[in-house]
C-alpha cells in the first residue's frame, strides 16, 4: 500500500513537470506579464486583480517548495493542468496570435481559456469551429455550422463566473441567481434576435451539487422567457481525474457539459451537448468527487457525493404560457384554413416541446399543446368540445421555413407534432 509520504514525493514530480511546462508553452505570456504582476503583489493586490496566469504558476511553485507535506491551493494546480492542456492544443491553430494576444491581457486571459475549453467540446462532437475576430460592435465568441440540413450558423458567447472558479465551495442559490441573470444580459448584448445562439457557463473544480443548483435556477429562468432565437444554456464542468496505480498517481484534465434548452426557443437547428460514443476522449468508467486538499495526505476516502453521469430530468417544471386564441363566426366553405377534431384521441389537435398553451377562446380546452408562438399563422381551430371556431394570429415569420395549408377542412384524429423552427401557415 502507498503511504502518504510516497504519494507526496510521487506528486512533487508531477507539480516539477507541471511547472516546466508551463513556462515552455506560455514563456511569452508569462514574460509580458511578469512586470505588471510584480507591481500588484507590491501593491498587496488581492489575488482577483492579478494575472491569472501567474497566480496559477505561483501556487505551483509555492506548492513545490512545500511538498511532500502540502499542497498549495490544489484547485489552482487543476485549472493549470486544464489550462496547459487545452493551449497546447490550440498553439498550432491559425487563430493562435489572436489567441495569445488576449492570454496576455489580464482582462481578458479567463474568458479565453474558457472560449478554447468550449470551442474544443464543440470540435469533439464534429463541429467546425470559427472564433470570432473581437471588432467595435458587441459580438459573440465562437461561430459554428450545423452538422446536416441546412448547415445554418449558431453562435456562443462564453462566461466563467468568478465564483465558478478558485477554491470550490458551496454554491448556494443566491449565487445562481446571479450567474444566470449576467448570462442572459449577455446573451442580449452579445448575440442578438437574429441568428440562434447559446451562453456557455464555464467552471473549474465545481461538485456534481453544485451543478445541480445552477441547472435548476437556470431552467427557472428559462421557463418565463420569450426569446425564441436563445437556444438555452451550455454549462461546462472543468475538472481534473486523478487516477493511481500502484504507487503512480496520474491527473488529466476531464470536460463534461450539459444543455439546458430554452423552452421558447424555435431554431430550425436541433442543440445538444452530447459527445459521440465512439470519441476516444470520452470517459466511461465511474467517476467519484474528491477533496482537492485530500490528494497529498493520501486520504482518499475524504469524498464529496459520488458523481452522477447525465443531468436529472425536470429539475424545474417546465411552465407554458397559456393563450385564448379569439373566437370568429363559422368560416365561408373553403374561405379559411380549418383544422377539426375528430375521435376519441383529440383534443389537443397539435402538440410538441414548447412554451406555449392555445386555448380555446371558448370554453378553455386545450387545442394546441406546448407548441411556439410561430408554430401556427392565419389557422382555424375548431374546438372538438364546444365546436366554437379559434383563429390564431397572422405572423411576421422571417425567414422560417413555412408550411403553406390551402383554403379547406382538414380533420385530425391524433394530434399532430409540430417542430422547432418549421410554422403552419393558413390562407
Amino acid at each position: 500500500m502507498t503511504s502518504p509520504e510516497d504519494s507526496g514525493e510521487y506528486f512533487k514530480t508531477v507539480v516539477d513537470r507541471l511547472i516546466e511546462e508551463a513556462c515552455l508553452l506560455l514563456e511569452d505570456v508569462l514574460k509580458a506579464t511578469e512586470a505588471s504582476d510584480s507591481r500588484a503583489k507590491a501593491q498587496k493586490a488581492h489575488w482577483t486583480e492579478r494575472h491569472r496566469l501567474q497566480v496559477l504558476l505561483e501556487a505551483a511553485v509555492e506548492t513545490q517548495k512545500s511538498l511532500p507535506s502540502t499542497i498549495v491551493a490544489p484547485w489552482f494546480l487543476a485549472e493549470l493542468r486544464g489550462t496547459l492542456d487545452v493551449v497546447r492544443r490550440w498553439q498550432q491553430s491559425p487563430y493562435w496570435p489572436n489567441i495569445e494576444k488576449s492570454l496576455k491581457d489580464k482582462d481578458a486571459f479567463d474568458h479565453t481559456i474558457a472560449m478554447l475549453h468550449v470551442a474544443e467540446h464543440l470540435e469533439w462532437g464534429g463541429h467546425k469551429v470559427e472564433i470570432v475576430k473581437e471588432g467595435i460592435s458587441p459580438s459573440p465568441d465562437l461561430t459554428l455550422r450545423a452538422i446536416g440540413g441546412s448547415q445554418d450558423a449558431i453562435v456562443i458567447e462564453c462566461y466563467q463566473p468568478a465564483v465558478l472558479r478558485g477554491k470550490p465551495s458551496e454554491l448556494v442559490t443566491k449565487e445562481a441567481e446571479n450567474i444566470v441573470k449576467k448570462s442572459m444580459e449577455k446573451a442580449k448584448r452579445q448575440i442578438g434576435a437574429e441568428i440562434p445562439g447559446i451562453i456557455a457557463i464555464c467552471g473549474y473544480n465545481q461538485s456534481s451539487s453544485n451543478l445541480r443548483v445552477l441547472e435548476e435556477v437556470a431552467e427557472k429562468r428559462l421557463s418565463i422567457t420569450d426569446r425564441t432565437s436563445f437556444g438555452g444554456f451550455l454549462l461546462i464542468k472543468l475538472g481534473v481525474t486523478f487516477s493511481r496505480e500502484g504507487d503512480k498517481l496520474s491527473f488529466t484534465t476531464t470536460r463534461s457539459a450539459e444543455f439546458i434548452r430554452n423552452p421558447a426557443y424555435f431554431g430550425r437547428i436541433d442543440i445538444e451537448a452530447k459527445v459521440p460514443k465512439d470519441n476516444p476522449n470520452l470517459i466511461k468508467s465511474e467517476l467519484t468527487d474528491i477533496l482537492t486538499d485530500a490528494l497529498v495526505s493520501g486520504n482518499t476516502k475524504a469524498l464529496l457525493p459520488k458523481a452522477e453521469h447525465g443531468r436529472r430530468e425536470g429539475v424545474y417544471p417546465r411552465r407554458a404560457k397559456a393563450i385564448k386564441l379569439t373566437v370568429v363566426k363559422e368560416p365561408e366553405a373553403l374561405g379559411r384554413s380549418i383544422v377539426h377534431g375528430k375521435g376519441e384521441k383529440v383534443p389537443p389537435l397539435f402538440l410538441s416541446e414548447g412554451n406555449v398553451d392555445y386555448q380555446c377562446g371558448q370554453c378553455g380546452v386545450l387545442l394546441a399543446e406546448r407548441i411556439w408562438k410561430f408554430s401556427l399563422s392565419n389557422v382555424v381551430i375548431q374546438c372538438p368540445l364546444c365546436n366554437s371556431y379559434n383563429e390564431t394570429a397572422i405572423l411576421q415569420l422571417r425567414d422560417y421555413p413555412t408550411v403553406l395549408i390551402t383554403k379547406g377542412n382538414y380533420y385530425f384524429s391524433n394530434a399532430v407534432r409540430l417542430k422547432a423552427g418549421r410554422c403552419l401557415r393558413g390562407k
